[in-house]
Formats: C-alpha cells, structure tokens, sequence
C-alpha cells in the first residue's frame, strides 16, 4: 500500500511554523505582501508561533499584508502627509455614482426597473479597463451600442471622480504610481511577495516605479518538497468528496497535528456537499444539534453572504416587516427563532400560536403586517396570552417612518439599529462566539451604508433598504477560524500558503481550468488587444498550468482526484494534470473503504400491553372516528388516539376546508330566512338574489371575523361572485324536489351513542317533507350514494345521522338521506337513498327499504365503534394504494411508498399490496 494509504505516515510533516525565507526575510526588515486575505492570515500566525517556540514573550507585530491593505496602508501615508486631498472610494460608494450615472441615462429610463446589476456590469467593465491600461483605447470608435454606452458611461464617471476629487479603488495603484514618481511616496523597507500567480499591469508599473526609486523587491517561493503526487478516479462527485474526507479522518488519527487542505474548484456549489459529507466521516458528534461547531476539524477558509447567516436574515425580515407586509411563511418563522424578542415563558406559547392560530391566517394571506398581527394576537383567547410579544410589536408599529421621507443614510442606519434594539432584535440571555461575530459584521455594514453620504444625497427608507440588502448580500462572513487541521479552500486562497498533505477534488477535464467570465460590455477586439481574464484561450491555460504546478507544490503529499461521472457528463483527467506525472491509485489504496451500512435485524415481539380505555364521555373527532376507521385502522388509531396529525399545507387565500365552510354558513343564514319552499318558490327572481347575497354578505363576514384581519377587498369580491354563482343555481334545484320546509340547519346533537362510543355530532340540515324527515349533507367535494354501501362505507356521516336521529325521534319517521352537491356544472345534484335529482330528469333508484337499510347501517357503524374502541389498529387499508394517496400516517405503517409512484401499473400495486 502507498505511503499515504490508511495504515501509514506521512514521513516529514511541516516542523517549521513559519518558512524559512520569509521569516529571514521580515528578519532583514522586509514587507511581505500576500496575493490574499488568508495567506497573510495564516502567515501572521505562524510568525506568532515561530517567536513562542524561539521563547519570546514579545515582539513586534509581523509586516505581513494582502495586496489590497498594502495599497491602502500607502494611501494612508500620502493622505497623512497632505500630498492628497481625495477620498479613496468604497466599491460601496463606487456602486452609488454608477447607479446614479445610468438611472440618469435618458435611454435606460424605460427599460430599466433597477440600474444595480448593470451598474456592477458597467463598474466591472470599467476597472479591468483601468487594471490593464486600456481606458485611452475604449474612446475609439467602436460601433456596438454596449461598448458606446459604457465609454458615455465612463466618461461622466471620470468627471464626476474628478471634479468632486475622488479616487476609485481600481485606479490606486496608478495613483500610488505617479506619486512615487513625484517623488511624494518613499519606501523605506524592502518588499517581498508570496503567492502571486499574476500580476496586472498596474501592479507590475507600480512595483516597477518602486524598483526604479531604490526598493527593493523579491518574489518568494514556499514550495515544500513534494514525495508524493497521486491522481485518484471516484464514480462519481459525491464518492469523491467522501473518498477525500476519508483519507483526511485517517491522517489525522496517525498524526493529529498535521495541516490539510481541501483544494476545491467552484467551492460556492460544491460547498454544501463538502460540508454534509464531511461532517458525516470527520465529525459525526455534530449530529447533535447542541454540539458546539467549533469543534469540527475542518472549517471553510471561504465565507458566506453575510445576507444567508441566521441573524441577520432575522434583522433584514424585521426590517423588512417594518415598512411593509411580510410573506406569511417568513413570519411564521420569526415567530419561532430564539433572534426575535424571545423570553424563555413564551418560547413554546408562541410555537403553538404559529400553529394553531397563525396558521389559519396564513390559509388567508399571504402577507401579513404588523398592525395585522397585533389583531390577531389582541383577537386570541389562549390561555398563555403572548403579552413580551405583543408589546414588542406594538413599539415597532409606533416607529414605522412615513413612506415619503427622506433622510441621509446616516439617519436610516440609525433608525435601523433602534428599530432593531425595539424588536429585541438577537439572544436574550446571550449571544454565542459566532453570533457575536456576526453582530460585528453587521454592524459595520450599517456603518458601510452611512458611508453613502459622501455626495450628500437623502433617501427614502426603502431605498436605503434596497442599498442595505444588497450590501448583505455582497459582504462575505466567515468566522474567526479556529485554526481547524483541515481547511476547505478554493485554488486562489490556496496561494502563498504550505501544508503536510492536500487534496485537489474535481481534476476533471470539465470542472478545471475553470472558464474566466468576460464582460459583455467590452468589445471581443478590445479584450484580445488588452489580454483580459478570457480572451486568449492559451493565455488562461498556462496561467492555469501555473495554478496547478504551485498547488502540487505546496505539500509533500498531493492527491489530485476527479468523478469519472460529474452532473455535466464524463470526464477524463485535465490535461492540466500530464506534466505533474502523477502516480495512478484506486479510491481503496488512497482512503478508507467505505463502512458498510449496519444491519439491525428485525425485532419481534408479542405486544401484550392492553391499550388504555377511552373515556366515558364524547370521544373528540365526531363522525370523522368512523369514516377512518373504515378506511384503516390503524390511521383512525394514530389520528384520533395518538393524536398524530399533519399540518395542513399553505396555500394562498382560502383552502377547499375553508370555502367549504362559508357554503354551510351560507346556506344556514339563507334558510334560517326563508325556512320552506313554498317561501322560497315565493320570491321573485330578484328577491331570491337580494336574499342570497345578504347571506352570502353575512357567510364573508362571519369568516373574516374568526380569521384574520385584512383580506384584499378584491379577493373578498372575488370569492362574493364565486358564490353566487354557485348557490344561484342550487337554489333552482331546490325548487325541483318535493315540497319542504327546513326544520333544523347546522344543528349540533352532543354525546350522542353509537356502539360503546359517545360522539358529538353537527348535522347540516333536516328537512320535513310530507312523507317524513330527510337528512341532508352539503358536499362541495365529488361523492356519490354508493359511499354509503358496504362494510367499510366511504362516507358513513349520513348514514350515522339517520341512525341516532332515527332512534332519537321515533313520532317523526325518517324516510331519507341526501348528498347537497353543491359543485359547478353537471356535477350539481340532489343526491338522495332513492334518487339523484339534477336540472335533467330525475333518476329513481331501487333499493331496499329504507327501514331495512338504516338496521344494516346500524350494525355496520356499530362494528366500526367497536374496533375504534378497542383499539383495533391493524394496518388494512380498504383499497390500497388509493387509500393511502393523502394518508399522512404512511411513515409510521410502513407500506411500501413505490406503490404510490403514478407511474406504476396494476400489477405492480398488487405486487406492492402483497410483497
């Protein structure tokens, strides 16, 4: 087995915190500059170590600085020493003056909702311009409308600059240029770089300028002695990614102490996969949602939006909901986060309040705003009023500015941090290590937006908002590392830093090089003549190839492996790889196979723990406890003993329950009203409308009044039609049947018995007819007299209310049950035990006699309240797999869920009912 297989060593492990040439080389006095943040990070902290192993107790902090600070910190010198008087521009502020530029284009005022993303096109375009020399080339005479736009573009961005004596970031290092040619900049010390793959042409004249006024300046190489370069072949992404967090675990079990990078192309895509494969294999106690995650032994050098991190997501939706609705979803989710005005006395009050209360408002609207919510909680008759709340939301409703005032940016940031201070915005009882790090960047990104200001402008709210989200969303948050031995990183952060051994995952020849972008504002000649990122395919492959050869350099162990299947298709090795001449090995020769899965045989066992008895009082669930029970046992079991109910789903406005609901509420105003049909055959056509929609008026009213506050008029006009249109032609149909007059609507019948069981019932209307009474059932769904047959019937309501009803009222004889279908089109009907009537003729059906078949749907529901009592639950649906389509108990039962996939044919759902 190789050298870095499972059972050996790595034979010459890093022993020098800090290389050699660069600890000699700050020893002479020298500047060392990074090409990136991370490097002079990590280089910092190794210089930290190297002074504690030699037994210092102090030192001078080491001048170790990327790129960008290193610029900055000379900017700093020229400004303190009054050579200049421009502001150095933010790419905050840079972004402002592009917006500022093309929302004033006369050409883009039409077409344009926002200017932000062609503003950062354009802002691009223009500092690769200034990078590689080539803004005197762009007022050529170009003939594509883009490429005129942006020189008229860049032009009034160069007055602007000019005139109000401001300096973009992309033009510092040829300021910093001629200023060391006027002789107003001097270096005292020597420079040494690390890590630079390329440089610009604006670094190379600045550096150049440096050189040719006296300093001194010399590239440094960190390369370590490489023993092994390996190329390993996966099945597919996901294998490679757990071969390599495999081959790590066992690394790090030979020797803790070891540095181990992750090299990853494309590491924002392939971010999430990394992190759930290796927190399986390297760190499975995370698992444990308590677990501190900072303990895992590997952490991510690249960071996040600073927009997706739990906090601040929380204050932007607070600061959202603060002007405007917020999506119900959104706030059912600040109603439960620990980020929100949270006290421990309400914590599980206001998870039920989202639940039982907030959802149903939720079934309304689909936004929901402060003052909304306020009534909503002020309307709840919990036991546990939600009192830290309300008042949380009562002091952010009183700080809601005016939608038309304007403010500098200053002022908004201000307003947001009292707004968020009001809310109780963050942990009441303390924030972790991560939270308050998170803070911090927060804060200086309100601090970023004030900044804003520097051309005087004021804003309205939502504008300053707009500037702020996307400021969250361009800021990368990563937390202070914790110096983890493994880091996940992508091939640029990977420059000017040295590790033990490291792993670069995607080698294939369709994932690396990775393809520069270009800009699609410049002209293709243009960018050729320059040599920007893109433009020569042989330029970008060697620049590649540099990458490449300095990543196999920067261990002594180094494994380059790729998927032969990626989600883009087969792969072969980069060509990248061939002059490396890497040493062919299997995934089992380099990594630890994969552990196969522990089989738990199955347990069985003789359950001979009675269940407990129900109570002798109604049982909650009413007729819905037998319609389950037929259907299958064991779900009636789990619903309705154990209380094992789904959520209902979301939807926008009102659900098929909720509409369903109105129509009852409807109809029992209307025949409260007109209580026959003789009083109804009465009226003229225009009474029975004014009639119908006072009903209707009051069926919206009493719904708006038990849910939530604020319906769009619109959609309160909309469901208004949508009734009338269906009861205008129902109450036709009721004109068709024998005469009748309506004796009770929506009556309850409480502790009712059938069988064992004690129910309580609400049957939706009784009808007295010459012959005797009929029981009627409004149905907006589909159903069909054949429900009620059988031993396991579909629908066993009707036949249950002409059960108790019949023995509860022997002087008045039952003679009737009907389906009210009240649905559009053809599918309305009268649907009764021994007709169908419909507006064609009616359709007779012979059956039984009535007396006779109330017995058999006595025995049939008193066998049902039998096994529901006792506890019968056997998993027996009455017609599998239909029976299961909406069954939400399917996890629990165990049945097999490919029989549910529409695709199947008959004969697999029989295989799948008896396999």
């Amino acid at each position: 087995m190789d050298a870095t297989g499972p059972n050996a060593e790595i034979q010459h492990p890093i022993t020098q915190p800090i290389p050699p040439s660069i600890a000699a080389a700050i020893e002479g006095g020298a500047t060392v500059i990074t090409a990136n943040q991370r490097s002079a990070r990590s280089l910092r902290y190794a210089f930290n170590l190297h002074n504690r192993s030699r037994g210092l107790t102090t030192w001078q902090p080491a001048p170790i600085l990327p790129w960008d600070a290193w610029t900055a910190s000379l900017w700093q010198e020229l400004v303190i020493t009054g050579k200049t008087a421009d502001m150095l521009l933010s790419p905050a502020q840079e972004h402002t003056l592009w917006r500022e530029i093309l929302a004033s284009d006369p050409g883009l005022a039409q077409t344009l909702q926002s200017t932000d993303s062609l503003a950062e096109l354009a802002a691009d375009a223009w500092s690769l311009l200034a990078r590689y020399n080539g803004q005197p080339r762009l007022r050529s005479s170009w003939p594509n409308s883009e490429t005129q736009a942006l020189e008229r573009w860049s032009a009034e961005f160069e007055r602007r600059t000019r005139s109000q004596r401001l300096t973009p970031r992309a033009s510092l290092e040829d300021t910093l240029r001629r200023a060391i040619e006027a002789g107003h900049l001097r270096l005292s010390t020597p420079l040494a770089l690390i890590g630079f793959d390329i440089l610009t042409p604006v670094q190379q004249r600045l550096l150049e300028a440096l050189r040719t006024a006296g300093t001194s300046i010399e590239p440094l190489s960190i390369e370590a002695p490489t023993l092994q370069k390996q190329l390993v072949q996966a099945v597919d992404e996901i294998a490679e990614i757990e071969s390599a967090a495999r081959w790590a675990r066992t690394l790090l079990q030979q020797n803790p102490s070891l540095q181990i990078a992750i090299i990853a192309p494309s590491l924002e895509s392939r971010r999430s996969a990394i992190d759930r494969s290796f927190r399986e294999i390297l760190a499975p106690h995370l698992e444990d949602i308590q677990a501190n995650p900072e303990t895992a032994p590997y952490e991510f050098s690249l960071g996040i939006p600073l927009s997706h991190t739990p906090m601040v997501r929380v204050a932007l939706d607070l600061i959202r909901w603060s002007r405007s609705p917020l999506a119900a979803e959104r706030i059912s989710a600040l109603l439960v986060s620990p980020l929100f005005a949270m006290i421990e006395g309400e914590r599980s009050a206001r998870a039920s309040f989202d639940v039982l209360e907030l959802r149903r408002a939720r079934l309304l609207l689909p936004e929901i705003s402060i003052p909304s919510l306020i009534e909503i909680l002020r309307r709840s008759r919990r036991p546990q009023p939600l009192s830290h709340l309300l008042r949380t939301l009562e002091a952010m409703a009183q700080s809601t500015p005016a939608a038309v005032e304007r403010r500098t940016h200053a002022a908004w940031s201000d307003h947001i941090r009292t707004l968020l201070a009001t809310a109780r915005w963050g942990r009441d009882a303390g924030e972790d290590s991560i939270e308050f790090q998170t803070r911090q960047k927060w804060e200086n990104t309100l601090d970023t937006l004030s900044t804003l200001d520097f051309n005087g402008s004021l804003v309205r709210f939502d504008q300053a908002l707009r500037e702020l989200e996307r400021l969250a969303d361009q800021t990368l948050f990563a937390p202070e590392s914790h110096r983890s031995p493994v880091q996940i990183m992508g091939p640029l952060e990977a420059a000017g830093s040295r590790f033990d051994a490291l792993w670069f995952l995607g080698a294939g020849d369709l994932a690396w090089p990775i393809a520069a972008a270009r800009n699609p504002l410049l002209p293709w000649p243009l960018q050729r003549e320059l040599g920007l990122p893109g433009s020569d395919a042989a330029t970008d492959d060697a620049l590649a190839l540099r990458v490449t050869q300095r990543i196999a350099a920067s261990a002594p162990a180094v494994v380059f492996s790729y998927a032969a299947e990626s989600s883009d298709g087969a792969q072969r090795p980069s060509p990248l790889l061939r002059s490396l001449h890497l040493n062919p090995l299997s995934i089992d020769e380099i990594a630890d196979p994969a552990p196969s899965r522990l089989q738990i045989p199955l347990e069985e066992f003789t359950d001979s723990i009675p269940i407990p008895p129900l109570p002798d009082h109604a049982v909650p669930g009413g007729a819905e406890i037998l319609k389950l029970q037929a259907a299958c046992g064991f779900r009636a079991f789990a619903e309705r003993r154990l209380g094992a109910a789904e959520l209902r789903e979301i939807e926008l406005g009102m659900d098929a329950s909720e509409r369903g609901n109105i129509v009852h509420r409807v109809l029992e105003h209307f025949w409260k009203n007109t209580q026959s049909q003789q009083q109804l055959k009465a009226m003229s056509r225009d009474q029975r409308e004014t009639a119908l929609a006072q009903s209707i008026e009051f069926g919206l009213r009493r719904a708006a009044a038990t849910s939530a506050p604020g319906w769009e008029q619109a959609y309160i006009e909309l469901q208004r039609e949508r009734l009338l249109a269906i009861l205008s032609p129902w109450l036709e149909l009721e004109l068709l049947r024998e005469p009748f007059e309506v004796r009770f609507s929506e009556e309850e019948a409480r502790d009712v018995r059938i069988g064992p069981l004690h129910l309580n019932l609400r049957v939706d209307r009784i009808d007295l007819t010459e012959e005797g009474e009929i029981i009627l059932d409004y149905k907006t769904g589909g159903v069909k007299a054949s429900d009620w047959q059988g031993d396991r019937p579909d629908e066993p309501q009707l036949p249950l209310y002409a059960v108790v009803t019949n023995a509860a009222q022997p002087e008045t004889p039952l003679v009737n049950i009907a389906f009210a279908q009240i649905r559009a089109g053809k599918d309305m009907a009268f649907e009764s035990y021994t007709a169908k009537i419909t507006d064609k003729p009616t359709q007779k059906r012979p059956k039984l006699p009535f007396e006779e078949q109330l017995e058999r749907w006595r025995l049939v529901l008193e066998d049902l309240a039998l096994a529901f009592h006792r506890g019968d639950a056997r998993v027996d649906p009455k017609n599998y797999p239909q029976t299961c389509n909406y069954c939400a108990q399917r996890t629990l039962c165990r049945l097999n869920p490919a029989a549910f996939d529409e695709d199947l044919d008959e004969e697999a759902l029989t295989d799948a009912a008896h396999g």
